[in-house]
């Protein structure tokens, strides 16, 4: 009985232990948890992935390149995680999956998250797996040099290959930059441009799950004051720290970043203990302006902060967007030369502590100065739409009407 009892002692210990340790707040844990026994490309490639740490064998016709295995470790080394933290979290616990019916369908593009909430795994595409193969040496020396960096976090990329696709999938593990305790209340998704930086009314319905934009963050009245003098400070390094990122990734000519926000709110006491592998700061009560009630009750409104998607490089079909785009749509459109877009990113994150008053009429100002006449009669008209749009019925009709015009010209022409 004695015996039965010391087990059950410890068994409650070890729980609790377990759920001190927790890193993400089961409200934040995305997804569902995968049966690495299914057959989905994502349950295989997590299968796989898991062997090639553990040493055991990979499932049938399966095979993983681990790419620069000890580079890799060094930068983990260099990012405070252990190689027991890291092969633990990805290979003793649960894994979460985010984009099933994609992983499952015809695009293979989803997340792959750590039940602890430090690890994210990407499937990417093989031209953003070659940017960062391209960069990673500068990417290390560049981390080891700047501890405070507010860059994505790579731990490790594998190429996974799998018999039912003939091209291989790339995986890349990161951080989770909102692997916070808290629950996320509202996400932004910064960039430091104007036009088409509006969340949809389809996005905005996704309500907690949706990702804001810069005009919804500027023309809510939302901000990052620092609810003390430590929080300022806090954040200005933090703001100086992307200075130097931003630079950094112009002169790997890398564009279309963004700081991610994530709010949440947490008491006094959790506030006293930070996390290690995430980075916030506490802001004051109405931060979020009218999209949230102000925080009271004694609680505390912090913030999670991070930049993501940072592969992008400035090539011929980038050029060409900012050179079609600029001249019709609004100078402020993201896509950018990558030292402009680095000093206009900075220029803004810079201005988000401001007093919401002042960094609205400085982006009003921005948003006059910057449209074009079409752009003033499309509105906010993005990228996507002009993708969709070529996708349309009417443009493929329309596409096929001029084609069919050119070739019954220069048959004509020719004839003669």
């Amino acid at each position: 009985m004695k015996l039965k009892k010391a087990v059950q002692a410890v068994s409650a210990q070890d729980r609790l232990k377990r759920a001190s340790s927790q890193a993400v707040s089961e409200h934040n844990t995305p997804g569902k948890v995968i049966d690495l026994e299914g057959e989905s490309y994502a349950a295989v490639a997590a299968s796989a992935i898991q062997a090639s740490i553990t040493g055991e064998d990979f499932p049938d016709n399966v095979s993983v390149i681990v790419h620069h295995r000890e580079l890799f470790a060094c930068i983990r080394r260099t990012l405070g995680r252990s190689e027991d933290h890291f092969n633990n979290s990805l290979c003793e616990s649960d894994l979460r999956l985010v984009g099933q019916e994609q992983a499952a369908g015809k695009s293979n593009a989803f997340f792959v998250f750590t039940d602890d909430g430090r690890y994210c795994m990407k499937s990417v595409d093989p031209a953003e797996a070659a940017q960062l193969l391209r960069i990673l040496p500068e990417y290390e020396a560049y981390v080891t040099k700047n501890p405070d960096t507010l860059l994505p976090k790579f731990y490790a990329l594998y190429e996974v290959y799998l018999p039912r696709l003939r091209a291989p999938l790339w995986m890349m593990v990161m951080g989770n930059v909102l692997g916070g305790r808290q629950a996320v209340l509202q996400r932004f998704d910064l960039k430091g441009s104007t036009h088409g930086r509006k969340a949809s009314a389809k996005e905005r319905a996704e309500g907690q799950k949706s990702v804001l934009k810069d005009l919804d963050f500027v023309f809510s009245g939302c901000s990052i004051e620092g609810v003390s003098t430590e929080a300022e400070r806090s954040w200005q390094q933090a703001v100086q720290a992307m200075k130097k990122d931003s630079q950094w990734l112009a002169s790997q000519n890398l564009i279309d970043y963004s700081l991610l926000l994530g709010f949440a709110t947490c008491s006094q006491d959790e506030l006293k203990a930070p996390l290690s592998h995430v980075v916030r700061m506490e802001v004051k009560g109405d931060a979020l302006g009218s999209e949230r009630e102000p925080i009271s009750g004694g609680d505390a409104l912090i913030v999670y902060v991070g930049i993501v998607d940072c592969l992008m490089p400035y090539g011929w079909f980038k050029r060409l967007e900012n050179l079609v785009c600029d001249a019709f749509l609004s100078a402020d459109i993201s896509c950018q030369p990558p030292k402009k877009y680095a000093e206009r990113f900075f220029n803004f994150v810079s201005k988000l502590g401001l007093p919401p008053g002042e960094l609205e009429a400085f982006t009003s100002a921005r948003v006059q100065a910057s449209q074009r006449p079409l752009g003033k009669v499309v509105g906010e008209f993005g990228r996507k739409d002009a993708i969709a749009l070529a996708k349309s019925p009417a443009a493929l009709v329309l596409v096929g009407g001029l084609a069919s015009l050119v070739v019954a010209w220069r048959s004509g022409h020719l004839s003669r």
